[in-house]
């Protein structure tokens, strides 16, 4: 007789199998709500930390610093003072561009029976995919960049801005983060519609 040998499955895929139609919706249900939930939180955040950094003014938290350390000041000079702010609004951002990629990819694999394990995967639907927290680290590129910029630009953009340019560079560096963690190849695809832009201006002048 010849030896069978039964190679068990792992008890998820096993639960995953035997599960009925019935529990599969609701365990999809229960993931998009959360989702949903995480993407409605990384919003509020934004809006608080967006708020602390254009209403005050974090100089009367980081002058008492230069003369005794206070865990409140310092915490509170993190949250106001703008390189600061504004890293933590491109993480935000980018965390919640990831919530919101992730929401519709599920929503489009249910629609189209698309197969989740499927090696046949373009790059936008990869990083759509994966775990915002994922999406959430990316966040911190466009920071790098924004900070790198600002610093060769302007030597005092960062240590007392405006009023409207807080607002202008928040806005910027928010929209470029969630749009990272949302799906990165879409910001490829926008520069490489600018510079189709910028040639073609060239060619007419």
């Amino acid at each position: 007789m010849e030896e069978v040998t039964l190679i068990p499955q792992t008890l998820t895929e096993t639960r995953v199998e035997n599960a009925s139609p019935h529990n599969r919706t609701s365990v999809h249900r229960k993931n998009h709500t959360v989702i949903a939930l995480m993407g409605s939180c990384g919003v509020v955040v934004w809006i608080m930390f967006f708020s602390l950094g254009m209403l005050i003014d974090s100089s009367q938290y980081r002058t008492p610093l230069l003369t005794r350390f206070n865990w409140y000041q310092f915490f509170m000079a993190v949250l106001t003072y703008t390189p600061t702010n504004i890293a933590i609004l491109c993480l935000v951002s980018a965390f919640t561009g990831g919530c919101a990629s992730l929401l519709v990819i599920s929503k489009a694999e249910k629609a189209l029976g698309l197969d989740k394990q499927s090696t046949h995967k373009t790059s936008s639907h990869v990083y759509m995919s994966e775990s915002p927290f994922s999406s959430l680290l990316r966040g911190i590129v466009v920071f790098f960049a924004f900070l790198g910029g600002v610093v060769v630009t302007s030597s005092t953009a960062l240590s007392a801005p405006s009023f409207e340019a807080y607002i202008q560079a928040a806005g910027v560096v928010s929209m470029l983060s969630f749009v990272v963690g949302y799906d990165p190849t879409m910001f490829r695809a926008l520069i490489s519609i600018g510079e189709k832009m910028n040639g073609k201006s060239q060619d007419q002048t």
